[in-house]
C-alpha cells in the first residue's frame, strides 16, 4: 500500500545511503554486462540500467537545491521506462524497438539538417550522421520498423500496479507541462522571504524513485539471458524492504555483492527461469 505520512519515511541520511548502494550495484551489474557477449535485447538492458542509476541519483541532486518539481519528472521518467521494459518484455519486441528508435532519431536529427534557418547544423556533429547510420537507415526504410509505445495505464493495470501510476506516471504528469502555480515554491525557496507557506514533504518522491529502480533492474535482469547470482535478487529485495521499515539488511547484501564480484563472475550465459538466481 502506499504511503503518505512523512515519519513513514526514511530520512536523507538513510536515502543518500541507500542511493549510493544502489549506484555501487549498478555499476558492478554493468561491468558484468560488459564481460558478456550481448546481442540487442541485452545492449537495451544494460542501457536501461544505466539510465536508471543516473537518473535515480539525478532525483537526490534536484532533491538538493530543492528543485522538487524535476524530482517528480524523474520520477514520471522513471516509471515510463519500467513501463516500456515491461511490454518490451511481454512481447518480446527489444528488437523491433531499437530499429523504430534508432529511424525516430535519425528523422528529428534529419529535420534540423534539413531547417534552413539551421543551416550551422549540417556542420555540426550532434546531427551529422555517420555512414554506418546512414546506410542502416537507407536499409531501414525500404520496410519501416512499425512500433508503438505502450500506454502506461494499461501496463500498470496488467501488472497490478495501478498505484504506481496513479501517485507516481499520472500525478508526476502535472508538473511536466506549466501550471498556474509552478516555481512558487521556488520562489520561497530562492528569496527566504517570510511568512513562507507550509509546504509539504516530499521525500516520497525519493523513496519511490528508489523503489522503480529496484523493479526496473529487477525486470531487466529477468529478461536478459544471463543468470545472476542470487545475492543481487537479494540486495533489490532488502532495499524494497528498507524502505519499507527501515531494516539495514541491504547493506550486508552489497557488501557480500562487492566481496564476490572479485572473487567470480555475477552473470553467467544461460537460459533461466525469470528471477530465479544462480545460488
Amino acid at each position: 500500500m502506499p504511503k503518505f505520512e512523512d515519519h513513514e519515511y526514511r530520512s536523507l541520511e538513510e536515502f543518500r545511503t541507500a542511493i549510493g548502494a544502489f549506484h555501487g550495484v549498478c555499476g558492478l551489474l554493468l561491468f558484468a554486462f560488459a564481460k558478456q557477449d550481448c546481442d540487442t535485447k541485452n545492449l537495451l538492458i544494460r542501457n536501461f540500467i544505466a539510465r536508471t542509476d543516473v537518473m535515480l541519483r539525478g532525483v537526490l541532486q534536484l532533491w538538493d537545491v530543492a528543485d522538487f518539481q524535476d524530482c517528480w519528472i524523474l520520477n514520471r521518467c522513471l516509471l515510463d521506462r519500467l513501463f516500456h521494459l515491461i511490454h518490451l518484455g511481454e512481447t518480446g519486441s527489444h528488437g523491433l524497438f531499437d530499429d523504430w528508435s534508432f529511424c525516430e532519431q535519425y528523422k528529428a536529427q534529419n529535420r534540423v539538417r534539413s531547417d534552413p534557418e539551421f543551416r550551422d547544423a549540417l556542420k555540426s556533429e550532434l546531427f551529422t550522421p555517420s555512414p554506418k547510420e546512414k546506410s542502416r537507415f537507407n536499409e531501414l526504410s525500404k520496410s519501416p520498423p512499425k512500433w508503438e509505445r505502450p500506454m502506461a495505464e494499461v501496463i500498470a493495470k496488467r501488472r497490478n500496479l495501478s498505484f504506481l501510476y496513479r501517485y507516481g506516471y499520472d500525478f508526476g504528469s502535472t508538473h511536466v507541462h506549466p501550471m498556474a502555480n509552478d516555481g512558487q515554491q521556488d520562489f520561497f525557496s530562492i528569496t527566504k522571504l517570510e511568512p513562507s507557506p507550509n509546504f509539504p514533504d516530499q521525500r516520497s518522491v525519493i523513496s519511490n524513485s528508489i523503489l522503480i529502480g529496484c523493479m526496473i533492474v529487477q525486470e531487466g535482469l529477468n529478461q536478459s539471458s544471463f543468470r545472476w547470482r542470487r545475492v543481487v535478487y537479494d540486495f533489490l529485495d532488502h532495499l524494497m524492504g528498507h524502505l519499507h521499515d527501515g531494516t539495514p539488511g541491504y547493506q550486508l547484501t552489497f557488501l557480500k555483492i562487492a566481496k564476490m564480484a572479485q572473487e567470480m563472475e555475477l552473470s553467467e550465459p544461460t537460459e533461466h527461469v525469470p528471477g530465479e538466481g544462480a545460488a
